[in-house]
């Protein structure tokens, strides 16, 4: 049975049961007016909407809630009213008369349309209001909307559109889903004026759009991702990753392989974690998200663990996604304890270790933390994670690669054809300063050159480094201690 079936199933099981009150919250309020008159034909029960800009039906009438609600209180024949965009609008009378409506088991049903994420108010405070989701369309679904785009662009002079995209039909609908059934069809429009019918460009075309639709909320974003070559090193991780992308492929999991779950960027600040995070992204070819940890606390009880839940329910939609976990230290510092926010760090880590250990939808995580020392125990368990890289201040070799990066971006009216060798010696040599400190040195050489309307020079750069101290002198202790902890307990990346 499809998800639409199954919807008009429950929901008619709940009006045949009495309930007069039913919330429904979705974004996909076209789809959910069509089930909704569907389920009244299968009822053999008249269907009418109101909204407060169009009124009955789109015909004006009862242009106000009150006015509605006044005219239902005196119907006793069964029927199903579509209320759209109520929760926003409904003032004391009208609550107390939309219970009044629902406290009965005969007469007219109202069914409130609410945009998802929207506050039902005090709507949601009525005890007889009994909420039905509905699911985003499933696989079924999807396939029968991408064949009745594929006639109508086969219509409209594509030629052989209906075979080629029907012989794609399983990675567009893999690509697609969870995106509501209005923004399906036009990012898959977007996507075939893109790239035509070629079904692989569709496929990442619906990847990379399904996070700017589904991350509305303001507490995930899209990212960039970032092509190996820019880490200068890492070449552990970049192995491991490598390997990881194949457990995203069918014959993965017809092998019985599971998705890789992620892993844990620890080390030094300026090293690359952010860069490697972005890489994660490129490596296994899906979209990164990132999830900044503090946007999730909010100012009143419940707040925080609500916007968990959402953003961890548009996340699952996105799959198969890369989530990056910016500065998990920092978001979860003090989570042990419940003093200062009377447990509130503490039940949204407790939330997210619960979503790590248990979530089923290929999601791979990757967290960078600076502060091992504040991350609690719970979240170093395997299980969340498939493995905690260390990744320390560059060598020698990692050095030159990274300046090298920087010093390609430079034009080369600024610098002297031979003058690399002569920076790949002082970047060799500049011991203990991170990725991060090599390119502001480079770039405040470059700085003093323009100054000075000449190309710059290795003497530049060398002068830049002097003048700055690295964090691994600043910090010298936590950096030290960061490595003891790392020795045996990370794999080096």
């Amino acid at each position: 049975m499809s998800v639409g079936a199954e919807f008009r199933a429950d929901l008619a099981r709940v009006l045949r049961a009495g309930s007069r009150l039913v919330a429904i919250d979705t974004d996909d309020e076209a789809r959910a007016v069509a089930l909704l008159e569907d389920t009244g034909r299968e009822l053999s029960w008249p269907v009418h909407t109101w909204s407060l800009a169009g009124g009955v039906d789109g015909a004006g009438g009862a242009r106000t809630l009150p006015e509605l609600l006044e005219r239902l209180r005196g119907d006793r024949d069964d029927a199903l009213w579509l209320l759209l965009d109520v929760g926003a609008i409904v003032d004391t009378a009208a609550l107390r008369r939309l219970r009044e409506l629902a406290q009965r088991n005969v007469g007219p049903a109202l069914v409130l349309v609410e945009r998802s994420g929207a506050a039902l108010g005090p709507l949601g405070r009525i005890p007889e209001l009994v909420p039905v989701p509905l699911p985003p369309p499933d696989r079924e679904e999807l396939a029968a909307r991408l064949y009745t785009i594929a006639a109508a662009l086969q219509d409209a002079g594509w030629r052989d559109a209906i075979d080629r995209l029907s012989a794609g039909t399983a990675p567009i609908v893999d690509a697609a889903a969870g995106l509501p059934g209005f923004a399906y069809d036009r990012v898959l429009a977007e996507a075939v004026l893109a790239c035509g019918l070629d079904v692989p460009a569709i496929v990442r075309h619906l990847r990379g759009a399904k996070p700017a639709v589904l991350g509305r909320g303001g507490l995930l974003d899209p990212i960039a991702t970032s092509d190996a070559d820019e880490l200068g090193g890492l070449d552990r991780l970049e192995a491991w990753l490598a390997l990881r992308k194949l457990t995203f492929s069918p014959a993965a999991a017809a092998a019985g392989i599971g998705p890789a779950r992620g892993c844990l960027l620890v080390g030094v600040q300026g090293c690359g974690k952010s860069l490697a995070a972005r890489v994660c992204g490129r490596t296994l070819e899906l979209p990164l998200i990132r999830l900044d940890p503090g946007r999730l606390f909010g100012g009143t009880v419940g707040a925080s663990e609500a916007n968990l839940r959402q953003a961890l329910s548009e996340l699952d939609r996105m799959a198969p996604a890369v989530l990056w976990i910016d500065e998990l230290d920092k978001g979860f510092a003090g989570a042990e304890g419940s003093a200062s926010d009377a447990g509130t760090a503490a039940r949204v880590l407790g939330g997210l270790l619960t979503w790590l250990q248990e979530r089923t939808r290929p999601v791979f995580v990757v967290a960078t933390a600076n502060r091992v020392d504040l991350l609690p125990a719970e979240l170093l368990r395997r299980g969340r994670f498939d493995e905690i890289f260390f990744i320390d201040l560059p060598d020698a070799d990692a050095r030159e690669r990274i300046t090298a990066l920087h010093f390609e971006r430079t034009t080369a009216a600024h610098r002297p054809a031979d003058a690399w060798p002569a920076f790949a010696r002082i970047a060799r040599a500049a011991e203990g300063y991170s990725g991060a400190e090599l390119a502001a040195a480079l770039a405040e050489a470059r700085v003093i050159a323009f100054a000075q309307a000449r190309p710059v020079a290795a003497d530049d750069f060398a002068a830049a480094l002097a003048a700055s101290i690295p964090l691994s002198v600043l910090r010298a202790e936590d950096v030290l201690a960061l490595r003891r902890w790392a020795s045996g307990r990370a794999r080096p990346a």
